[in-house]
């Protein structure tokens, strides 16, 4: 009986197999080939019935190796879609490229060209592909290939034939709509009152992305229809009944249904600040009284990275006088204009040769400013979800000493109408944007410049960036407030070395303390180690600023300073850079170091921790205080927060203006005759191998 059902079992499982087997279509090895990022790739079409599986097995290679070869590969392929398999195994029967100083540009092929009527022709230039001519042309791949019969790899200078686009056939309720530079499926499905995913099934090769140019099929007329209806609240009562998921917001929940924020609030009076998953919703119904007009023209939002652009709603007249109050803005929609210089232009080809010769990251330009860019991004989406209105404009603007983009900007008439202009971020370009605020009126930010000058003579621009001079002045003042009635060493190493720092310190400190007397300096390269330990007193607290970066001076006077720390109850002040040299980190730890930056990070608090997982989830990166991400956080989101509470006036109001921020808490101060300059920066301590932001810091 046991042998009956192992033979039994045993049939079914090869008649399983053999059924797999028998549904899994042949693969056809493709002869096209193309060499991209530096390795020959066949052009496969997918037919229907074949998987992953088989087409390893045709081409000889692994799945792994073809899923490598194609990262935007969906989980379940369909008939045409084209994926691209590595050439392995028999390299020798694959035409090569060869180095660039061994290439032989053939302008003209073997076989002519026939130009067929309702067609052109097109000459190959250098790095051109398959895929390069298809988005140029809006023709599928596979339609350019049928075309050009014979013709496999493209060379410099061969002539292919590129037929006239198809045209697209008739449906019944649906008209062609032609897709705009930077439009997306999420804004054209809002637009036209459909999902993305019905927007899709009306035309199923938007499954492999939008392209500008293409036309699509959507609804003849705008439907109204919402996401995720539920049955009325109660009949007639014109709303919807949402139910909150996790990770929504009202902000995404507003732009679902196609009405404002403003009308979701009215119908809830009592929704808190934050929203909770399962939380229950009243939406107005698109069309009812307390949403849009059925008459209004749909507008289309732009997107950058993916999100949509915050838009919602129509523009109110403002008076344009700040009154510092909170709350005495008016509502409207605000402009704001980010120049960041992106180098787009570096970033328009796609490199095919040898792949041990492409650049690190770091190396291309357009990736240098990424990172504000993005932390700039996230404190947008928070600005949206506390309900303030801002139409986001981004252009790439100048980088160097060019002006080229700058102008051109400039020369947009939209440019005028901004609330905020944040950038651009290289002197050559912002002295020009500066010149163009103050005409307009129009508050302009600069992020990067510490130079006081920028803000003479121009009240509407604002320097984010400490000046030397008042960072130091701060420091002097924070330090002072903590060691009150302290003595206070300023050392330099020698007469040169940081000479204008140490001048800024003696001064700041004899000021804050209020007794010149209580503040001494010390010429270490005159005096030595006497001469330093001469200025310290036994039974009060010393404070000794040593203004030095000498890597080798530096750990030889810690362990000193270590040796006599009790004796002489001892802080020691110094420089940023001391953390990456190399000595023992107890003599720090010992001799209770203080810092000064006007950039700070402190980890431990919640806001950071919030703002970090945000960016990693949002960017697939970590967010670094040196590559921006946190400054252009807390800029936007101050000047914002700024904009929408005060209105357009608002830089009347900056300098009593407090937002803690993630690494700086802005403290601006209005030159006499000019703009504003930010004066805050943190001094932090270590504390049981921890930085510690010392109280007082402004």
């Amino acid at each position: 009986m046991a042998l009956k059902r192992f033979l039994f079992l045993s049939l079914l499982i090869l008649l399983a197999v053999s059924g797999l087997k028998a549904q899994e279509t042949t693969v056809r090895k493709s002869e096209i080939i193309e060499t991209y990022k530096g390795r020959q790739h066949y052009i496969h079409f997918m037919e229907q019935g074949q998987t992953l599986h088989a087409i390893s097995k045709a081409y000889g290679v692994t799945i792994e190796e073809i899923k490598n070869s194609n990262p935007d590969m969906p989980e379940v392929l369909r008939a045409n879609e084209v994926i691209m398999v590595p050439v392995m195994g028999n390299a020798a029967a694959v035409p090569t490229e060869k180095p660039k100083e061994q290439q032989v540009v053939k302008p003209a092929q073997e076989k002519p060209v026939q130009v067929k009527q309702g067609g052109t022709e097109h000459i190959i230039a250098p790095k051109e592909t398959w895929y390069a001519l298809s988005r140029q042309y809006n023709i599928p791949v596979k339609e350019l290939i049928a075309a050009n019969p014979g013709t496999d790899t493209l060379r410099i200078g061969m002539k292919v034939f590129i037929p006239e686009p198809k045209q697209a056939e008739a449906k019944p309720g649906y008209k062609l709509y032609k897709v705009q530079p930077q439009e997306t499926l999420y804004g054209i499905s809002l637009a036209y009152g459909i999902t993305v995913e019905e927007l899709v099934r009306i035309n199923p090769g938007l499954e492999n992305g939008l392209r500008a140019g293409e036309e699509i099929y959507v609804p003849e007329s705008p439907q109204q229809t919402a996401v995720k209806q539920d049955p009325p609240a109660k009949t007639g009562d014109g709303y919807i009944r949402h139910q909150v998921e996790r990770k929504e917001t009202l902000y995404s929940i507003a732009r679902h249904y196609g009405v404002e924020m403003a009308d979701i609030l009215k119908a809830n009076p009592g929704l808190g600040a934050t929203l909770k998953k399962n939380d229950i919703l009243l939406i107005p119904r698109p069309g009812s009284v307390t949403a849009k007009k059925e008459n209004e023209t749909p507008r289309v939002d732009s997107v950058v990275l993916g999100r949509p652009v915050f838009e919602e709603a129509r523009p109110a007249p403002f008076s344009g006088n700040a009154d510092c109050r909170p709350g005495a803005a008016e509502k409207r929609v605000f402009n704001l204009a980010l120049l960041i210089p992106f180098s787009l232009e570096e970033a328009d080809s796609v490199y095919t040769g040898d792949p041990m010769r492409l650049k690190q990251p770091s190396e291309y330009r357009s990736l240098d400013f990424i990172q504000f860019y993005e932390g700039a991004l996230i404190a947008l989406d928070d600005a949206a979800e506390r309900g303030v209105d801002v139409k986001v404009h981004v252009y790439d603007a100048d980088a160097g000493e060019g002006l080229t983009k700058t102008r051109r900007i400039l020369a947009n008439p939209e440019m005028q109408k901004m609330d905020l202009i944040i950038g651009p971020l290289f002197a050559k370009g912002f002295e020009t944007v500066a010149s163009f605020a103050a005409k307009n009126k129009i508050p302009v930010i600069n992020p990067l410049s510490q130079r006081s000058g920028i803000i003479q003579n121009n009240e509407w621009v604002v320097k984010v960036q400490p000046s030397n001079s008042a960072g130091y002045d701060n420091a002097a003042r924070t330090i002072v407030r903590q060691y009150s009635g302290a003595n206070f060493v300023v050392m330099r190493r020698n007469g040169t070395e940081n000479a204008l720092m140490a001048e800024a310190f003696l001064n700041s400190l004899r000021r804050h303390a209020g007794n010149p007397a209580a503040v001494q300096e010390v010429n270490y390269s005159k005096e030595q180690d006497a001469g330093l330990t001469a200025r310290l007193k036994a039974g009060q607290p010393n404070v000794l600023f040593m203004l030095t970066g000498d890597k080798a001076l530096i750990p030889a006077l810690m362990r000193r300073m270590n040796d006599v720390r009790e004796k002489y109850d001892l802080t020691v002040v110094g420089l940023t850079d001391w953390e990456d040299m190399e000595m023992d980190i107890n003599y720090l730890q010992n001799v209770n170091a203080h810092f000064f930056t006007p950039w700070f990070v402190d980890y431990t608090r919640p806001e950071v921790l919030r703002f970090v997982e945000k960016f990693r989830e949002r960017f697939v990166s970590e967010p670094e205080l040196s590559r921006y991400a946190f400054l252009g956080y807390d800029l936007t989101a101050y000047f914002l927060d700024a904009l929408s509470t005060f209105g357009p006036g608002f830089l009347n109001c900056v300098p009593d203006f407090k937002r803690q921020g993630l690494s700086n808490d802005f403290r601006f101060f209005k030159q006499e005759g000019g703009g504003y300059e930010n004066s805050s920066l943190s001094v932090y301590r270590l504390n049981n191998f921890k930085r510690e932001v010392v109280k007082g810091t402004e």
